[in-house]
Formats: C-alpha cells, structure tokens, sequence
C-alpha cells in the first residue's frame, strides 16, 4: 500500500497542473506515492500532456464536468494511501511538504487534518484559514465590507505558528484515510464550499484541524474560477445557502437566502454599469444574471 495518496482535480488548467506535477515529482519520490488525476472533460488536452510526461500518474476521465468534490471523491475511492493530499491544480511545490506533513500526524494522533502556508505567486502569504461562516461574514463578503472580519480571518492568531482552526481552503488539504471512515468523503453537493463543510465535519466529530505552517506550497489562486464565472459565482451563491440549511438554524437560512438575493442584484446593478469598459466585467454580469435565473431552485450539485 502507498503512504500517500494525492488526489487532483483537473478542468482546464493544462500548464498548471503540468507545473504542480513536475515539482510534486521534483520533491517527492515515486515510490512514496500514488498520484491520481480526475481530469473534469478539459478541452486543453490537458489529459494527453499528463500522459505523455506522467505516465504513472494514475489518470481518470470523465465525459463531463463533474465538479471539484464530485471528482475528489472519484479520486478518493481508488486511492490506497494512509494518507490523502486533497490539492488543486494552480498548486506548486517548493520544498517536501509530504514528507513533512505525514511525520507531524505520524506523532500527533489527536490531529486529524492538516492545511499547509499557502502562498500567492509572488510568494507572499495568503489567506487560507477562517472561522466558520455567519450570517454578519456573509453579508460582509458580500458587500465589500472584508476588511471588517478581522476576527473570521483569524487575525488575532500568528500564521507562523501551528493553531486549532476551524476551516481551512481546500486548495491543500493533507489527512488521515480513516477519517473518511468517521466522518464520510465530500458533500457533492456543496461544491466551491465543500471545504467549510468538511472542516466543519471533522471538528464536530471528535477531531482537529490544524494549520500547518511548518511547510508552503505555491497557490496561483483562482485559475479555474476564470475559466467559467457562470459555475464559479453561481456556485458561491448557493452553497452558503446551502451550508446554512445543512448546519445552521431556520432564522441563518432565511437570513443568508436573502442577503444571497440582494447580493447578486446589486452585483447585477454594478456590473451593468461597469461592463462598457472591461471584458471580465461584463461576463461576471452575464455570470450573475445566469445566477438569479437558478436563485429559486438551484441545483443540488454543480450550477
């Protein structure tokens, strides 16, 4: 059996996934590891590349666009680690993060997941941990108003220290096999918040989860979001509804469901007026027009 399984999602994002392969490789021998690849219909030739430089990665296709956990867990259910290394494709290694990684929950059987640093492209530090969405966060990130949740980015913790946190960005997530055994794989349904959900999980169930910044990893964040803002903006809407009306009360759902409706109108309003003079701006307002469409009965998996 592998030590560590590391599952990828793959959706158009050909030179990236190329690039988080070659220095997964460049740090981590292949004998310590079992890489899957769950490539989401990539119209990049993203899975003939991956093939031809790769060979021993072990490459699932899919016909359609799955979806982020939908595809986790595809990877998920083949893989034969003790461990799995649930990581994006805009990911780039710099040192041995496995390694490191697997020796820290080796000795420390109180932790159940670990997040590592994340960093931006220009190696500066970036954002990947928060407490738990609420109802005042909701209506913040809605509004333009992040800078006022101090408390929800953890900004009384030092990021240069190991810490019990509450939820941490999906883009790598490094954890014990079994814990799918307690606890069950992702809940397709919530995807672009399937993350908050599984962190969620965990800590309701007896565990912890840690920030882990005794190793970075490259983040180039947000490729794939620019490849479909219809997905990637419709699906943020719905899954904090979403996340509400799984662990929340009545009064949180109705709540967020509300401030989610006067969120995607007022986008509209803005990007209406904005879209004369950029490109992306006029496909975000298309992509939260394709979002009010769905408010009413979105879909339970991928929008």
């Amino acid at each position: 059996m592998k030590k560590v399984s590391v599952v990828i999602v793959n959706y158009n994002v050909k030179d990236l996934i190329l690039t988080s392969l070659r220095t997964l490789y460049q740090f981590h021998s292949d004998s310590s590891l079992e890489v899957i690849v769950v490539d989401n219909n990539s119209s990049d030739n993203s899975c003939s590349e991956i093939k031809a430089r790769f060979p021993q990665v072990i490459l699932i296709e899919n016909n359609f666009n799955a979806g982020f956990p939908k595809g986790n867990n595809q990877g998920f259910e083949v893989a034969t680690g003790d461990y799995i290394f649930m990581l994006n494709p805009d990911t780039e290694f710099i040192e041995d993060s496995i390694s490191k990684m697997t020796d820290y929950l080796e000795t420390h059987p109180e932790a159940w997941l670990l997040a590592p640093k994340l960093l931006n492209s220009d190696r500066s530090w970036q954002q990947s941990a928060w407490r738990y969405p609420t109802i005042t966060s909701v209506f913040c990130e809605s509004f333009y108003l992040a800078r006022f949740l101090k408390k929800k980015n953890y900004q009384d913790k030092s990021f240069d220290e190991i810490f019990e946190g509450e939820t941490f960005s999906g883009a790598a997530l490094f954890f014990r096999k079994e814990l799918f055994d307690k606890i069950g794989v992702l809940d397709e349904t919530m995807f672009w918040i399937e993350d908050v959900e599984f962190c969620w999980r965990v800590n309701h169930t007896g565990g912890k989860c840690l920030y882990f910044p005794e190793t970075c990893i490259i983040h180039h964040i947000g490729q794939s979001a620019r490849k479909n803002y219809n997905i990637s903006i419709s699906n943020q809407v719905f899954n904090k509804i979403k996340f509400f009306a799984k662990h929340g009360t009545r009064f949180q759902k109705i709540m967020v469901k509300w401030i989610s409706l006067f969120h995607v109108f007022f986008k509209i309003i803005l990007f209406g007026l904005l879209s004369p003079f950029k490109v992306v701006y006029y496909r975000k307002l298309k992509a939260y027009l394709y979002t009010l469409s769905k408010f009413f009965n979105p879909p339970k998996g991928i929008a």
